[in-house]
């Protein structure tokens, strides 16, 4: 079978490159999970021969493979997810080498089964998303170095995802410059990409990963309850046009569950208008909302 029910998917933290713990700690993802990526490519090149006019071999060279995943952020296991992302400690970031983990996707199929364990998989890019009236969710790209085939599934004693600790909308707090954004909140993205990236050799796999430039944004949209946010995207706080320069403020994104258990903090050391819009201006149906693009300078989870 391959339907509902067939398919199961667990991480572990590596302790290194490629490097499982003596005794490796499973977790799943979260609930409502969906992989949206899991690919493994062969960089051919094909090689040509004298007098023939198709390519005769093709030959593998460079050997990656691409997983992306997205799911409910849970109490249980997001500590987890930050340990796969942030390479210090899953706070935040520090030059050196980048985090690493191990992913087994299995499937059950009507006269077998199969699983791919997908080897030192590293982080370049991680999204946290905020939508009114939906859970809190998480995207994770990743890219793994290798990967082997296993006819039995792999992880036991998984940690699993329990009720009333997925995050809901309403157990989200954005602050950006001490004033609170969550009465009129819409939509808050953060993300982070270019987290790190692999360096290799003379073998078809890579030999290990290293952090990458970090680069992040925090893209909002909330009902125009003042000028606030025109003021900051023109240059600071009770600017009246654009100045000559554009500062930065601090920001945070708090997340917690339905029963107040506090998840995460990401703490925005510096966030800076990119860009500003007023959405919806004359619709009559909806509300003018303030549409910011910010950029990150500086992020830690607590």
């Amino acid at each position: 079978m391959t339907g509902a029910g067939s398919a199961s998917l667990a991480f572990v933290v590596e302790d290194s490159f490629n490097t499982l713990p003596g005794t490796p700690s499973y977790y799943e993802f979260g609930r409502n999970v969906s992989v949206t990526e899991l690919e493994l490519t062969n960089a051919l090149q094909r090689s040509r021969a004298v007098g023939e006019t198709e390519s005769v071999e093709s030959i593998a060279q460079r050997l990656e493979g691409a997983f992306a995943v997205e799911a409910d952020v849970s109490n249980d296991v997001h500590d987890q997810v930050h340990n796969l992302v942030f390479n210090d400690a899953g706070t935040g970031f520090t030059p050196g080498a980048a985090p690493s983990g191990r992913v087994y996707a299995g499937l059950d199929y009507l006269s077998g089964t199969a699983e791919r364990e997908l080897q030192a998989c590293i982080p370049l890019e991680y999204q946290l998303i905020y939508e009114e009236d939906s859970l809190v969710r998480y995207v994770l790209t990743m890219a793994y170095a290798d990967e082997a085939l296993n006819t039995s599934i792999t992880p036991s004693s998984v940690t699993t995802v329990s009720d009333g600790s997925s995050v809901p909308y309403h157990g989200t707090t954005l602050t950006i410059d001490s004033n609170a954004q969550g009465q009129y909140l819409q939509s808050a993205t953060l993300s982070i990409s270019g987290i790190s990236r692999f360096r290799r050799g003379a073998q078809r796999a890579p030999v290990d990963a290293v952090v990458g430039p970090c680069n992040a944004t925090l893209d909002t949209d909330a009902i125009v309850t003042g000028t606030d946010e025109l003021e900051l995207a023109y240059g600071a706080s009770a600017s009246t046009a654009p100045q000559d320069s554009v500062g930065g403020v601090s920001a945070a994104l708090d997340i917690a569950t339905a029963g107040g258990t506090a998840v995460a903090t990401y703490n925005l050391s510096n966030v800076t208008p990119n860009s500003h819009a007023w959405a919806d201006l004359v619709a009559a149906e909806t509300d003018t909302t303030d549409s910011i693009s910010w950029q990150v300078n500086g992020v830690s989870v607590a």
